[in-house]
């Protein structure tokens, strides 16, 4: 995206491919290792209630807001369905964790529990997602 501000258009469409190659290929990889590298296994090993803790907030508040706003619209199986579909985490949020991690307003624990939730979320949300829109037709 950078290189596309920056770069005249003819000579970005030549190199354009390039470009992505080293975005996606080479620095994406890169970068979710340093975010693995920077876990702490003891923190985890030491607090596994803080992944606990992590997981009922986030999960809680958008459980709490999901079913609220969009229960009588979606109804109830649709609307908790919603909810899991908010607990995806993108790359932004890992992006702004190890950012928050790096200027130190958060501790390595809290950073590698947040980490963690998201480890784990991961398959839970790709069963379920699969399993219930596989079960019926949405609203």
């Amino acid at each position: 995206m950078v290189f596309r501000r920056l770069l005249p258009k003819e000579r970005l469409s030549e190199n354009e491919r390039a470009v992505e190659f080293l975005g996606y290929i080479f620095l994406s990889p890169i970068f979710f290792l340093s975010i693995g590298a920077s876990v702490s296994v003891t923190s985890l090993l030491i607090y596994p209630s803080l992944i606990v803790l992590v997981w009922l907030v986030a999960k809680g508040s958008k459980l709490l807001s999901s079913f609220l706003f969009f229960h009588k619209l979606l109804g109830n199986k649709y609307s908790l369905l919603l909810d899991l579909g908010l607990s995806v985490r993108f790359s932004t949020s890992l992006i702004v964790q190890f950012i928050l991690l790096g200027s130190g307003l958060i501790s390595l624990a809290l950073y590698s529990a947040l980490i963690a939730t998201a480890i784990f979320m991961k398959p839970v949300i790709i069963i379920i997602y699969s399993w219930v829109l596989s079960k019926g037709k949405p609203p």
